[in-house]
């Protein structure tokens, strides 16, 4: 198998076995390339203690602040790589990081604490793949297996659970009958790992083109790691809510909509439960309040309006997943109506088809020399905004402060 490795990597990894220290690239860039997927970042892990890469690396910029830990970030050619030496972990007592961390010289005893067999590969042009535990057979096989003993290694880190979902969400490959059974069996641990980090998790596996399929696998997981109690109430259709997920767009805001539809005004609360940024969490709030709207023939004008060009068409790819799922006969008449309602909105948008404050005929000006001051302003333009959209009066000056002065009267 031909691996390619950016110069710089390759830059790194000769200078530091011209030294005398053993290199390799590492983990996820390393599966990637055996999956034939480019990755998007590239580690490196060697035998050199963190001393002695800041020697071998002293004429090059470097960041130190991971390297207590053994990491040393080099810039090789404008390109940020973390460099780690090779380690062993000691005992995880808090279900999350290892107490000590010991430096060591074998890249085996390095691969031997990560989390899967597919992410415990290293290459090197020199010595070329190190794979002792069948990191490359798990991915022709299309398999996620834990490192070692699954029960062991998920009990290290219960956060491991939800990357083993992400990666089979992400991937598309089952996860191991093993490893399964200890993800079923140790998902109480997830209870000790940070709202953050499961949220982060949360959000990668959302993204993953099997992601519905997954959690309609591990539906314990979910519930372990989803705040349902804020949900007591609603009648939540979890089945159908994880299929709408394959069917919605790879889109992060539109896949936790789809998830979440059926607890309405509840969407929130569960979102700031896990800490979601607020952008996120305004975004699909709105989405799940929106979506019913399209299924009471509210004009496109109005919804462009009310969501604006990219919410709406999130809006849309929303419904539509939600359509399908409910209808799956009609897959391709209701992909061929939202295709045309997308057009629709296209149309209206490069018409310059008034559906903005900024795009009326009056402003704030206008309304303070009628006589409004504070709120009032405000309320009196976005009312004359949903009459013209609403086609009751034309975009005109003259008619917007005719109608602006009869609403004070």
């Amino acid at each position: 198998m031909n691996f390619f490795l950016p110069k710089q990597v390759v830059r790194a990894i000769d200078a530091l076995e011209a030294a005398g220290y053993a290199a390799y690239a590492v983990g996820g860039c390393v599966r990637d390339q055996v999956l034939g997927i480019m990755p998007h970042d590239y580690d490196v892990c060697t035998a050199a203690s963190p001393e002695e890469m800041q020697r071998v690396f002293e004429n090059q910029r470097t960041i130190e602040t991971g390297l207590k830990h053994g990491t040393l970030t080099v810039l090789m050619g404008g390109m940020p790589l973390e460099i780690t030496t090779f380690r062993q972990d000691g005992d995880y007592l808090d279900g999350r990081h290892p107490e000590t961390v010991r430096f060591t010289r074998r890249v085996e005893d390095d691969l031997s604490r990560r989390d899967f067999t597919i992410n415990a590969m290293a290459y090197s042009p020199t010595r070329g793949l190190c794979d002792p535990f069948g990191g490359r057979e798990d991915c022709a096989a299309g398999i996620i297996r834990c490192v070692g003993v699954a029960e062991k290694r998920l009990e290290e880190d219960a956060l491991r659970i939800l990357r083993a979902l992400r990666f089979s969400a992400r991937l598309g490959f089952p996860i191991e009958e093993h490893t399964a059974r200890a993800i079923h069996e140790g998902k109480a641990g997830l209870l000790r790992i940070s709202t953050e980090r499961i949220s982060s998790e949360l959000n990668g596996l959302l993204l993953g083109g099997h992601a519905g399929e997954v959690l309609a696998e591990y539906p314990d997981v979910l519930g372990t790691v989803l705040p349902l109690r804020l949900l007591t109430g609603h009648e939540v259709d979890w089945p159908c809510s994880l299929r709408r997920i394959d069917y919605a767009a790879p889109d992060l805001a539109i896949r936790w909509a789809a998830l979440l539809l059926d607890a309405g005004l509840e969407t929130a609360g569960v979102l700031r439960a896990l800490k979601m940024p607020v952008k996120l969490t305004e975004n699909v709030s709105h989405l799940v309040r929106e979506c019913r709207a399209l299924d009471r023939d509210v004009p496109m004008q109005e919804m462009l309006m009310r969501l604006g060009p990219d919410q709406l068409r999130q809006c849309l790819l929303l419904r539509q997943a939600d359509r399908v799922v409910r209808q799956p006969d009609q897959k391709e008449t209701i992909e061929a109506d939202t295709r045309e309602k997308l057009r629709e909105a296209e149309m209206l948008i490069q018409g310059n088809a008034c559906c903005t404050l900024g795009q009326l005929a009056v402003n704030g000006r206008d309304m303070a020399a009628l006589g409004l001051k504070g709120k009032a302003i405000g309320q009196t333009l976005n009312a004359l905004l949903l009459a013209v959209v609403r086609s009751e009066i034309p975009n005109e000056k003259e008619a917007l402060m005719k109608r602006a002065a009869s609403m004070q009267a």
